[in-house]
């Protein structure tokens, strides 16, 4: 890997964000119309593989898919050019999505309409796309010099394996005609991390091809946790928090996806679930970290560790404009957590301990 890229570092953590196909899947009919369920399902599977080769290879060689080569030592997290490589790495399956939602079949090769294609395709340096894609085993005729205004159509073949044209496009064109609909930036984070193309979502097959309620509730971070206790902590959490009357929605976090709980009409979450590169971690907006002591002391070490942290500082206490830093002492030490980006206490979340979580919170909500 070129260690010394940003978009090599994007590519791995993009990798991690592909959901976990389990060992049975669930297909609705509407996508068995040319395959059977063995097929259909094995073809999956392999695009599945194909993904995250893909991605690898973009972190050994982004130049081959044009993706650009920023230093990392050159540019802080919040430049323009961190922000693109940010990015980037989802070009490649942005651009798959648009080539198999913009055509069908003819016989056993898949027919591309190129306007169509250029008309929604938001990712540049298509040539060096298809180039590398043809990397990946798939075979291109009717345009020149992988231009895609050198002709109406581009033939795409597959030859090791033609039903992978056929699963490509059932899920392009389902995700274009329900998760993309009506969507003006397919490159929001909170528009990427639920697309079930690019995180190649088995999820897609369950409902008909004209339905797709995934990624709308906690399940927008479960799927990208790959393990199976932590999306269990998801799901629990979740249910008390609603059903308590928080109100959810989704965060915009360049790590992952994250969901984040509102009481009442407020406007600052108490509580967010984050899936980090595919780790996932439970924000708490502890206020007054000074109420929590003496009940911590009840808590698991893996709680009390939290307390014990401190963090380094950040950019506003440096300038001295912090206004959302929690102070407190600990052991005799002054502790520091920064609130700027976030809650100021993070943790990793254990099923057992959300009592002490809830309960931490109650204490901790107000200065």
């Amino acid at each position: 890997m070129k260690d010394d890229y940003l978009v090599s570092k994007w590519a791995l953590i993009r990798r991690n964000e592909l959901v976990d196909i389990p060992d049975k899947l669930e297909i609705h009919p509407d996508f068995l119309k040319r395959l059977s369920h063995e097929e259909f399902e094995s073809a999956f599977r392999e695009v599945g593989g194909m993904f995250y080769r893909m991605y690898s290879d973009m972190a050994d060689s982004p130049q081959m898919f044009g993706l650009p080569l920023y230093k990392i030592d050159e540019y802080d997290y919040f430049s323009k050019q961190a922000r693109e490589a940010r990015r980037v790495p989802w070009n490649p399956f942005y651009f798959m999505l648009c080539l198999f939602a913009c055509g069908d079949f003819k016989g056993d090769v898949f027919i591309a309409d190129t306007a169509e294609v250029r008309k929604i395709n938001k990712a540049g340096k298509t040539n060096l796309l298809l180039e590398a894609l043809c990397g990946q085993g798939f075979v291109f005729d009717g345009i020149k010099k992988y231009s895609l205004s050198s002709g109406d159509f581009l033939e795409i073949d597959y030859p090791d394996n033609r039903n992978i044209l056929e699963v490509l496009s059932a899920v392009a064109k389902k995700v274009k005609n329900t998760q993309l609909k009506d969507v003006k930036n397919y490159y929001s984070n909170s528009i990427a991390f639920g697309n079930a193309f690019i995180g190649w979502n088995y999820k897609v097959l369950t409902e008909n091809l004209h339905t797709c309620t995934l990624a709308e509730g906690c399940d927008y971070v479960a799927d990208k946790i790959h393990d199976e206790a932590d999306r269990e902590v998801v799901s629990v959490l979740d249910k008390i928090l609603t059903e308590s009357g928080y109100t959810r929605k989704k965060g915009d976090f360049n790590e992952g996806p994250s969901v984040r709980y509102y009481c009442g009409k407020s406007s600052v979450y108490d509580y967010a679930l984050n899936s980090d590169t595919g780790n996932l971690y439970l924000e708490l907006r502890i206020r007054n970290a000074e109420k929590c002591l003496a009940y911590s002391k009840e808590c698991p070490e893996s709680i009390v560790e939290v307390f014990r942290h401190s963090d380094a500082g950040c950019q506003n206490r440096m300038n001295g404009t912090c206004r959302y830093g929690v102070k407190y002492e600990f052991e005799k030490e002054e502790k520091w957590h920064c609130g700027c980006c976030g809650a100021p206490f993070k943790l990793h979340p254990i099923k057992e301990d959300i009592p002490h979580y809830l309960k931490l919170l109650e204490l901790g909500r107000s200065k």
